[in-house]
């Protein structure tokens, strides 16, 4: 307990430094600069979908006392004021005794009796009330459970929630960290596209700057010089498209990771950089261990509390064991009072004859369970053909990867050589418009198939648990 505590100081401390630190940067020195591990980190720690599962697992530790709280002695007072309109009362009778109109002193003869003189009395008693009329009781009250197999598998099923709990956080840390990865490397890419579509949309205005001298001396056609403006225009257009995607994509990032929108970012990884930052092959080859993914963890904790409520549901068959003790204090304590001050008892609660309903439950959680084992197999078999998948899928974006960065080279010689030709007049506008659309679209396949790459490799150590 003390480790924990001492822990989760230890991240809300981080928290907050990690927090104030960029902000404090954003204030002193314009954008705040993120590198993709310092993106991960700020969205691990400012999310909303990880703070709420940090709430989540608080919630599940809470539960456990609560549980656990359910077999301890339990102590409650209660204060209770009564008022009786008519007090009930009870007579015992009265006195009976002779009495004599003769002078006191004078001896009694049996004359006097025949004669008179002598007389029965009866003086009535006063009558004795059985309570007050205003009176208030108190009464302190301990209970402890002393045996109850429902509980004493509840505690256990309350640890088991807390670890379905602590999987759900780990699951949902995992999942943003690879929306965060694959949207940081997202901007990056549109950032890139747009920075080299914009140095081709200068390079392709000075050359139009160039044909349009040429044709005030004569030296071209009208031809020549609107079909390399309609591809100025239309590269133009794409740099506008690409530039309005870049905003959308930094503020789909901050969202992801729970930073204002207002807040300035400057991403500082380069793209190439993440792509080439783990060893491909070690990743593609490595051995697929299903232990290890996230979602098997969780459906193997499901199906511990699976057998724990069936096993809740045979507790049921259990008796129950309960000790009370009770205490109780009148403010007015009347006369004649029969309420005993302190009492204890027993309590067994003996489950005999339910007309199968008990029975039927145990087996409605058979079925649960075997439910549960069932989906337990079939998603195994699911991710170990997802891991195929997204091996093969790697392999292949690499390889695309590959072929796009050379086809860039080869598309770029092109270019140079056709517009050199173009203006030693060996070739016409449309080949040098040819070979300029293909190196745009080289360039753009190439930023394609490099985001493609980060995505395979964030997949796969996603289901090995590696981000």
């Amino acid at each position: 307990m003390k480790l924990t505590f001492i822990k989760s100081v230890t991240i809300l401390f981080s928290v907050v430094l990690a927090g104030s630190g960029l902000y404090a940067q954003e204030k002193s020195s314009g954008p705040v600069q993120l590198s993709l591990k310092q993106a991960v980190e700020f969205a691990v720690q400012n999310s909303v979908s990880t703070r709420n599962a940090t709430i989540d697992l608080e919630l599940a530790k809470k539960k456990i006392w609560e549980t656990t709280a359910i077999g301890l002695p339990q102590v409650s007072a209660q204060a209770n004021y009564q008022h009786l309109f008519t007090v009930p009362e009870l007579s015992l009778g009265g006195i009976t005794y002779l009495t004599t109109d003769l002078p006191d002193g004078t001896p009694i003869t049996a004359g006097d009796i025949s004669n008179g003189n002598v007389y029965l009395g009866f003086e009535p008693s006063a009558p004795i009330q059985l309570g007050v009329k205003d009176n208030t009781t108190l009464d302190i009250t301990l209970t402890q459970l002393v045996f109850s197999g429902e509980y004493l598998v509840g505690l256990q099923a309350s640890r088991v929630y807390y670890q379905m709990a602590d999987q759900s956080q780990q699951k949902a840390v995992i999942d943003l960290k690879e929306t965060v990865a694959n949207t940081y490397s997202m901007v990056l890419m549109l950032q890139e596209t747009h920075d080299k579509l914009q140095k081709s949309l200068n390079n392709v205005n000075i050359t139009l700057n160039e044909m349009r001298e040429m044709l005030k001396q004569g030296l071209i056609e009208n031809t020549d010089v609107d079909q390399l403006e309609l591809t100025s225009l239309n590269i133009a257009s794409t740099v506008n498209a690409i530039e309005r995607q870049v905003t959308t994509a930094t503020n789909l990032l901050k969202f992801q990771m729970g930073m204002p929108f207002e807040t300035q970012v400057q991403l500082t990884d380069e793209l190439e950089t993440i792509a080439s930052a783990s060893n491909l092959e070690r990743i593609s080859g490595a051995r697929f261990d299903l232990n290890r993914n996230i979602d098997f963890q969780i459906l193997s904790t499901q199906e511990k509390l699976s057998e724990l409520n069936l096993k809740r549901e045979k507790s049921t068959h259990l008796p129950n064991l309960a000790a009370v003790y009770r205490h109780s204090e009148k403010v007015n304590q009347p006369a004649f009072d029969f309420t005993p001050k302190d009492v204890f008892q027993l309590s067994l609660n003996l489950p005999v004859f339910s007309s199968g309903q008990r029975m039927v439950k145990v087996q409605q959680r058979k079925l649960e369970l075997e439910k549960v084992i069932n989906m337990k197999a079939n998603v195994s078999q699911g991710l170990m053909l997802e891991y195929e998948t997204s091996r093969s899928n790697l392999q292949t974006a690499y390889e695309d990867y590959l072929n796009n960065r050379r086809n860039i080279e080869l598309t770029n010689r092109i270019y140079e050589k056709t517009l050199i030709k173009y203006k030693e007049g060996l070739s016409s506008s449309m080949d040098l418009t040819n070979a300029q659309n293909q190196y745009l679209t080289a360039q753009t396949n190439y930023y394609k198939a490099v985001y493609s790459l980060i995505q395979a490799k964030n997949k796969l150590d996603k289901l090995n648990n590696n981000l």
